[in-house]
């Protein structure tokens, strides 16, 4: 009875040690098969795939099937990033979805750094990237600070609508400014002149001062007037005064 008994556990003991041995042998060529051989990232223009990926922190066991969510956090604290997705490509490929914050223009802090619409300072280098952005008028940051100061955020975000709005009156514009509490100068080097409006000012109203300025060059295309004023309701004042 002993004796069968001893032979029942040592087949049960066997039984599982081979079970288990078999399933841990199973999981492990399946980590070797998930782990993460490359990553992807899409979306760049100004930050770089290499400086992404190495904010993941991709440990050397890391597989396709860890915390994407976690992935996309640790990449979303890189300065140019605004949003990023974490794709899972089996058996071993991560993919980077990435959306970069856009430059809108260019700000005086004294050097000239691009600023994204909500007045943050990039680190992009204007020397090293071209960037065919207007100059943001108004007061510099304070030093170390990341965003502009308040009225500088506005006028970022002024920028920012109209690229949207019209993308081609904008790359136009050389300079950005305030010349009252909601009315802004965008200003043209060629021709040399400047366009007024309050905030919020829609396109067609944007496309009737430039209507207004092709009549203009039409009648003296020597002489361009030096301003174009649409902040009256139903009318674009074209004004000279020099």
């Amino acid at each position: 009875m002993h004796s069968q008994l001893r032979i029942v556990i040592a087949t049960f003991v066997f039984a599982s040690a081979w079970w288990t041995t078999g399933r841990l042998a199973s999981a492990m060529a399946d980590m070797a098969l998930f782990a993460v051989r490359d990553v992807q990232v899409r979306g760049l223009t100004y930050a770089t795939a290499e400086e992404l990926i190495a904010l993941l922190e991709l440990a050397p066991e890391a597989t396709v099937w860890g915390d994407t969510e976690e992935w996309a956090r640790r990449a979303e604290r890189h300065p140019m990033v605004t949003d990023v997705r974490v794709r899972r490509r089996p058996p071993g490929t991560l993919v980077l979805e990435v959306e970069e914050r856009r430059p809108v223009a260019l700000a005086a802090t004294p050097l000239l750094e691009p600023v994204d619409r909500l007045g943050r300072r990039l680190p992009v280098d204007p020397a090293e990237t071209r960037l065919d952005l207007p100059l943001l008028g108004g007061p510099r940051p304070f030093p170390g600070a990341r965003l502009l100061p308040a009225r500088g955020r506005d006028l970022a975000a002024e920028v920012g609508r109209l690229m949207e709005a019209d993308t081609a009156f904008l790359q136009r514009v050389s300079e950005v400014s305030w010349v009252g509490e909601r009315t802004v100068r965008a200003r043209w080097s060629d021709p040399a002149v400047e366009f007024v409006f309050e905030v919020g000012t829609p396109p067609q109203r944007i496309r009737e001062g430039l209507i207004a300025l092709g009549d203009a060059l039409d009648r003296d295309p020597t002489h361009a007037p030096e301003i174009i004023d649409l902040r009256f309701a139903d009318q674009v004042v074209v004004r000279d005064i020099r």
